[in-house]
């Protein structure tokens, strides 16, 4: 044989080869995506990339079942927090322009913002660690009715400005809050004098051309091929109207068309853009040292050994991720308008089967930290989420080391892989690191993101006197009244025509089982005092103080 025919015989047999491959892929897809192939419901639409280009597009479900609209690679979904990373490339192009710094004071563009005893930058927006309550969460503690009551991002300026704390000091560690980017886009607009959305489309949406994505940032506009977000109750679809225009954090829409651009961009392949993505993942460095895993609008997490770029999005009827690994030139967009469609299980279950040939060899570029299985007593016991009811039991089963939360149903199997470091089994983009700083205890990260916990010691609700609790306590913060009682031996918590189940934490704590904790202060002789208030994780002691007389 010539080394002609030798040459065109290997080239192929590595067509054929790839061919079956990629068909090989596509069929283990479709049938991880066969049970969303469902009549008469909402759906998903996925994009994968595989090597810098498109090796799978599929829709499933109806966009509009009004109209019974299909799904497409052209339907134009919500972003949810996918959104943020949209708004951090705002920043990027400002700076471009010699118009902002990541060091400037946030009261440089917000001066009516509160002043804290450390100024928060323009770099503590970014990753989150400016420690600004998320206003998401403050609105739901002040009793906010999402329904009936307009609010926008001026509203949100106004919430955070009442707040006289912070849950950390700036650049002191990751709380994932809203507001920052929020806060974020009303300084891109006062430096631009545009609003958000003609401003991303002039400088990042145009030039890369990704034309059906958009910014909600007015009333009135029409979107071709929008998806309707939907729930799922008592067995039917049901949608929400909404008319509020905060955004920054959220309210973006595109589709996976559109977003396949935006991944080629993350993974450096767009060479006009390159310096936009490594602005994206630059993690900053902590007070403490350690370096941020949230970068601006991203998370960066390694998974499998390689850097992982993710971001998560979750609302009504709405679920998100977004996943590359731009080593490999890989990336998955999973866009849904149906909330209860677990988006972040389908993009990583995804990236495993893209994943599953990988040897060592080709992970050449991996420090693979060295390790001795350590003795899971250590490990053990109770813990409580800072700022949170939630609690979380480590525990081991045989010779596995098992988690299991206080919302969860069922335990998961851990399995380390580093010194005081473990993954789920089957997540490895869930680590449970066991490393005690100030406050915490354990650090849960989901795709980078952390939930601190710190060790706790749960009470038994017959040895309290919940007598003592009883009052009716203000909030300037949230301008609200609580008032607690007791009804059949249980503490109740009543505001703004809600009402609470309270069961005890630990030592003046009680939670209401949804991440919100009420932590009772007490004066030198014993007495009740006040209250503080936490939340998510991501509102930390809210002041309440006790009134005088319970209020009729």
């Amino acid at each position: 044989m010539s080394i002609l025919s030798r040459c065109r015989f290997l080239l192929f047999v590595f067509v054929v080869c790839s061919v079956n491959a990629q068909t090989t892929i596509k069929d283990r897809l479709d049938e991880l995506l066969e049970i969303y192939n469902i009549n008469n419901a909402p759906g998903l639409s996925v994009k994968v990339l595989k090597e810098g280009r498109s090796i799978y597009s599929k829709s499933y479900g109806f966009s509009n079942l009004d109209y019974d609209v299909k799904n497409s690679d052209s339907t134009v979904f919500s972003l949810a927090s996918i959104s943020k990373q949209f708004t951090a490339s705002a920043i990027w192009a400002l700076m471009n322009e010699g118009k902002i710094d990541l060091e400037d004071d946030v009261r440089k563009f917000l001066p009516e913002f509160p002043k804290y005893d450390k100024p928060i930058k323009i770099k503590h927006l970014l990753n989150h660690t400016s420690g600004i309550r998320n206003y998401h969460t403050l609105m739901d503690l002040s009793g906010f009715n999402y329904h009936t009551t307009y609010y926008d991002n001026s509203t949100v300026l106004q919430l955070a400005c009442r707040q006289k704390g912070l849950n950390n000091l700036p650049g002191e560690k990751i709380k994932y809050s809203n507001t920052n980017y929020n806060l974020l886009a009303l300084i891109v607009e006062r430096i631009s004098d545009q609003n958000l959305d003609a401003f991303l489309k002039e400088k990042i949406l145009t030039p890369l051309e990704m034309k059906h994505t958009h910014v909600r940032a007015s009333h009135g506009n029409t979107i071709k091929n929008k998806a309707i977000g939907y729930q799922k109750r008592n067995g039917k679809y049901i949608y929400n109207v909404t008319n509020q225009l905060s955004y920054g954090a959220g309210s973006m829409g595109s589709s996976i068309n559109d977003m396949t651009i935006w991944m080629q961009m993350l993974n450096e392949q767009i060479p006009e853009f390159i310096d936009l993505a490594q602005f994206l993942k630059t993690r900053e460095i902590l007070t403490s040292g350690e370096q941020a895993n949230y970068a601006r609008g991203v998370s960066i997490d390694s998974y499998k050994g390689f850097e992982a770029v993710s971001h998560g999005g979750y609302g009504f009827g709405t679920r998100t991720q977004l996943v590359t690994i731009p080593e490999l030139q890989t990336g998955i967009i999973v866009l849904a308008n149906l909330q209860s469609i677990n988006a972040p299980s389908i993009a990583y279950k995804i990236l495993d089967v893209l994943m599953e040939n990988l040897s060592k060899d080709q992970n050449r570029n991996v420090i693979h930290e060295a390790f001795k299985p350590q003795n899971f007593e250590k490990f053990i016991g109770e813990y409580k989420e800072i700022n949170s009811d939630m609690t979380m039991t480590i525990f081991q089963e045989n010779d596995t080391l098992k988690s299991i939360g206080s919302i969860g149903r069922v335990a998961a199997p851990l399995i380390q892989f580093a010194n005081n470091k473990f993954h789920r089994v089957n997540s490895q983009n869930v680590k449970y690191e066991f490393e005690t700083g100030k406050d915490y205890d354990m650090i849960i990260r989901f795709g980078g993101t952390p939930f601190y916990f710190k060790r706790a010691q749960f009470i038994d609700s017959k040895q309290v006197e919940l007598s003592q609790y009883i009052g009716s306590f203000y909030s300037e913060e949230l301008d609200i009244n609580y008032h607690f009682s007791i009804d059949n031996n249980v503490l109740i918590v009543s505001f703004e025509n809600r009402t609470f189940s309270l069961k005890p934490i630990q030592a003046n704590e009680f939670g209401n089982g949804q991440r919100t904790l009420y932590h009772f202060m007490k004066g030198s002789n014993g007495n009740v005092t006040g209250m503080l208030l936490s939340c998510d994780g991501t509102v930390n002691n809210i002041i309440f103080n006790k009134k005088a007389t319970i209020d009729q």
